[in-house]
């Protein structure tokens, strides 16, 4: 390809290869354009001129020919960067000196610019019209460089005179920057901002009242960020209740604030995606503790529709038998009245738990089931069910294990070994680590009711009457208790909780390092953390349901 030409040709007659092109010495440069170009030449050198470096109707600066040359000048220096003024001369508007220009990139490309030649022949034979379109192509030349405008344009600020006053302040200033004129720069004082932001004008309508200098750029954010979203591929969109799917709507509805209306809404319905993989509203109903109107009597008409197998009949049945023994329960002391085998399964069905307790969301009564139909808001007695949660991290339970050496070589001290314990059997009750006793240390939990502790120096506490202790209304920080007992039930749960864990901690054998001390035979060892334990959330509050953390 050595000869200058822009029309194919074969390298020889008899050679059926396709044809041969050769390209142009001429090198070419490509823009891209951010905007409409019409294909009349005053389009075209509207478009160049916005490419100037100086905008506005300026013979001789912001034309085409002055843009070229600009380019030029770029180029052979080197430069990367491109502006681009739009609207392009001919619309100058005073107002728009806050515009900035449009950012573009100068990057190496290796293209090639073809010219297409298109010829349309049109002639009517006995009524038809038929048209014959004839097609050449011709190379132009080969593109080095490729100049593109592919950054997001920064926020134009276009300032509208105040209140009261001719002109933005921040003209005037620009004005006189223009001129050079130093007497009016130095006059120039900024105006005092109001509190007043919008004020009405003649008409009424509102106005701004600022006078704010706009700052140099509004936005750095050059690219645009590619998100990559994508919809759960489980989701699909469905025109549900909102009832069903607002958590407000559904406080509301139980409420009954539509049952007193003479003539009731009509249902209203939204359209959202739902993941099909799962149920909706599985959660017990969360109420606030501030709250009023009647609690939730029943679960949800959803939950109701189930279909349930005949063992999970069973243990809803258990469940409601436990609510009607004991108004409110902590998940955790629930699920310990249950067997092993049975515990697993209503962790499988959490659904279970809101087929029979609603729930409250803040309060002495936090993350508890409560039996539906009952307020522990209007029953002194429900301060035996109140919640403690020691907040501080809870100790890891002691191991057993050796060190990581002896375990797994390049060590002197032999990991320590010992019986394998037996699986617990599943027709066993679940371990009572809800209760604190003030003797056992709990690894597995944090939060107690006050019914569940059994400390023979904490339960007087617990049992204290009069105005002293008890409040006539319960609060949402200590409930029926009053600040002063609350507070020293508090410290009295905490200080032994936390001895228990400090001392059980100290007499066990360290979890990493050679041990020096040998076990005595029949030393009661702390109890061990089984998975079938179920955990408190040791910083939300809220009881956990998937096991031991």
């Amino acid at each position: 390809m050595t000869e200058a030409a822009s029309t194919p040709g074969r390298a020889d007659k008899d050679d059926p290869t396709a044809p041969v092109w050769t390209i142009p010495s001429r090198s070419v440069v490509t823009i891209e354009y951010p905007g409409y170009i019409q294909s009349s030449v005053d389009s075209l050198h509207r478009a160049l001129a916005s490419l100037s470096p100086m905008d506005g109707p300026m013979p001789g600066i912001a034309s085409a020919s002055y843009a070229l040359a600009h380019i030029s000048s770029l180029l052979q220096r080197g430069s990367r960067i491109v502006e681009c003024r739009l609207p392009s001369w001919g619309k100058e508007d005073p107002l728009d000196v806050y515009r900035h220009p449009l950012l573009g990139d100068v990057v190496d490309a290796s293209s090639l610019v073809v010219r297409m030649h298109r010829q349309v022949w049109k002639r009517t034979v006995k009524g038809v019209t038929e048209y014959h379109r004839q097609y050449a192509l011709e190379l132009i030349g080969a593109s080095t460089c490729t100049i593109r405008f592919r950054r997001m344009a920064d926020f134009a600020f276009r300032p509208t005179a105040p209140a009261g006053q001719t002109e933005h302040p921040t003209m005037a200033l620009h004005q006189a920057l223009v001129r050079m004129d130093v007497d009016a720069i130095r006059a120039y004082r900024f105006p005092t901002e109001s509190e007043t932001y919008q004020v009405p004008d003649v008409q009424g309508t509102l106005t701004s009242n600022l006078a704010m200098l706009p700052p140099p750029f509004f936005s750095r954010q050059e690219l645009p960020f590619h998100y990559a979203y994508r919809q759960n591929p489980t989701s699909s969109l469905q025109t549900v209740s909102l009832a069903e799917t607002s958590k407000r709507a559904r406080r509301t509805a139980r409420k009954g604030s539509y049952e007193s209306q003479d003539t009731p809404l009509p249902p209203v319905t939204t359209t959202r995606y739902i993941n099909r993989a799962r149920w909706r509203n599985l959660a017990p109903i969360a109420i606030k503790f501030g709250d009023t109107g009647p609690v939730p009597a029943h679960a949800e008409d959803s939950l109701l529709q189930m279909a349930l197998s005949d063992r999970q009949k069973t243990l809803l049945k258990t469940l409601h038998k436990h609510m009607d023994t004991r108004p409110i329960w902590s998940r955790l002391s629930l699920l310990n009245q249950f067997t092993v085998e049975e515990g697993k399964m209503l962790m499988q069905n959490k659904e279970l738990f809101a087929m029979a307790a609603y729930t409250f969301g803040d309060g002495p009564w936090r993350d508890a089931l409560v039996r539906f139909g009952y307020d522990p808001r209007t029953d002194p007695d429900s301060r035996w069910y109140q919640r403690i949660h020691l907040r501080g991290k809870t100790p890891r339970a002691p191991s057993t294990r050796g060190t990581f050496k002896a375990e797994y070589g390049h060590g002197t001290t032999p990991a320590e070994t010992g019986p394998v314990p037996l699986p617990r059997a599943e027709k066993e009750l679940r371990t009572p680590s809800h209760v604190f006793d003030g003797k056992t240390p709990t690894f597995s939990t944090s939060t107690f009711q006050l019914c569940d502790i059994t400390d023979i120096n904490i339960v007087p506490l617990i049992r204290a009457e009069g105005p002293h202790h008890l409040c006539p209304q319960p609060n949402i920080s200590t409930g029926w208790y009053t600040a002063s007992t609350w507070e020293a039930l508090r410290s009295a749960v905490s200080t032994s909780f936390h001895t228990l864990l400090a001392s059980s901690s100290s007499v066990a054998a360290p979890r990493y390092g050679p041990k020096t001390t040998e076990k005595p035979t029949g030393a009661d060892e702390p109890p061990s953390q089984s998975s079938d334990d179920d955990d408190e959330e040791s910083n939300s509050s809220a009881e956990s349901d998937e096991g031991v953390r």
